[in-house]
């Protein structure tokens, strides 16, 4: 995601960026931003300040401190742009943000691009082990595909699993067997009378085979 970029309107003492946040500064609050914002990262003499903001013999450092302190908050809002710093008794510096440069009265952002690790494969099919992690893979594979397939079409043998068969009432005339205990409502088959069936169950569906 992109920063926002921030531009210093210098007629109208104004800092704006372009998501309508409007900052105005008085005469002096903005005297002390230029003065600061023309050797940014460069710590600037409290004497200096004073002389250049004012030009006034009758300033002192306390009235730069109320000064420093009233631009802060008004600048609090473009902290993620840059900050006044300070080093005690020696002077204030301004610091940009890494992700902006000042440039033509613009704080412009830098694109930041969040770039996902991705991982890139590279298979070398002259490699035993490859080949025979592929095999496995296909063998695999195949077996799950003739389960699945196999689930829908698997009857029961019914010649070796008859001492595991059940009998049902589903139909009165005919002889019918379950590899598992039904419920008739589930049968909608209407079965012949003159033949008998093996019933079996696979994913709560009901499968039949003629015997």
């Amino acid at each position: 995601m992109n920063n926002i970029d921030v531009y210093v309107n210098k007629k109208e003492r104004l800092l704006t960026d372009n998501m309508s946040l409007n900052v105005y500064l008085t005469k002096y609050e903005f005297k002390l931003f230029i003065c600061l914002l023309e050797l940014p990262g460069v710590n600037q003499a409290n004497d200096d300040l004073i002389s250049r903001i004012w030009n006034d013999d009758k300033k002192d450092n306390s009235n730069l401190i109320q000064l420093i302190s009233k631009t802060r908050r008004h600048l609090k809002p473009l902290e993620h742009v840059f900050k006044i710093k300070s080093q005690r008794g020696e002077g204030y510096s301004i610091e940009i943000n890494q992700n902006y440069t000042f440039v033509d009265n613009w704080f412009k952002s830098s694109e930041i691009k969040s770039e996902k690790e991705v991982n890139t494969f590279i298979f070398d099919f002259n490699d035993k082990v490859f080949n025979k992690e592929i095999v496995l893979l296909l063998l695999i594979s195949v077996m799950i595909y003739i389960y699945v397939v196999n689930r829908t079409v698997f009857f029961p043998d019914f010649k070796t699993m008859n001492d595991n068969f059940v009998k049902l009432s589903c139909s009165d005339d005919n002889i019918i067997l379950s590899t598992t205990k039904l419920d008739c409502s589930m049968i909608k088959e209407n079965f012949s009378k003159s033949k008998s069936y093996v019933l079996s169950t696979f994913d709560e569906k009901v499968v039949y085979t003629e015997k």
